[in-house]
């Protein structure tokens, strides 16, 4: 039987170590995944960029942990609008079902239904088309037509009765009744 070798003890640079205040520099730094939540506009983009690259890079096995920390990110009390703009970007290239959930609220609110539908509209789930679904009698305006664009996108044909009775209601602004009639169009279109 193979006796272990005892424990390392922590390697402590001299005073007089140049790489000692770059070390201790290194170890200090805030965790990126933390500093995305503060992001805005005209503020320093450094922690958007390191959490950009390592998800654009990130192996498949690396990707469900960094969802989570996305995911974690969008109920960080604190976050900027920026910030969960950042965060639904960084879905669209890694997210999967599991962030449905955390995302769908935003699909509720015309200031945030495009950045959860940019984050949503990948995610090939049912979870996704319901979600969008029961959003279309909460959203009004731009952000109502848009999500129609996404549900003809996705092939949602649940959706065709709703978006034909959204069409033919004169209520409606004209460009929600545009994207209405094209999201017709497109979902009874014969492949």
């Amino acid at each position: 039987m193979a006796e272990k070798s005892p424990a390392r003890p922590p390697r402590v640079r001299p005073e007089n170590d140049p790489f000692r205040a770059y070390e201790e520099q290194f170890v200090a730094s805030p965790d990126p995944w933390a500093e995305i939540v503060k992001l805005d506009h005209g503020s320093d983009r450094t922690f958007g960029s390191t959490v950009r690259a390592m998800v654009m890079n990130a192996e498949p096995a690396q990707r469900p942990a960094m969802e989570k920390k996305l995911i974690q990110a969008l109920a960080a009390p604190g976050l900027t609008a920026v910030g969960q703009l950042f965060v639904c970007r960084m879905l669209a290239l890694i997210g999967t079902a599991e962030c449905v959930p955390a995302v769908t609220p935003l699909l509720n609110d015309k200031a945030t239904a495009d950045a959860a539908r940019f984050a949503l509209d990948g995610i090939e789930n049912p979870a996704v088309d319901a979600a969008y679904r029961d959003a279309l009698g909460k959203l009004s305006g731009d952000a109502k037509a848009g999500l129609i664009g996404s549900i003809a996108l996705r092939g949602d044909r649940t959706a065709l009765a709703a978006i034909q009775a959204i069409q033919a209601d004169a209520k409606e602004p004209a460009a929600v009744r545009t994207a209405a009639a094209r999201a017709v169009e497109r979902l009874t279109a014969k492949s």
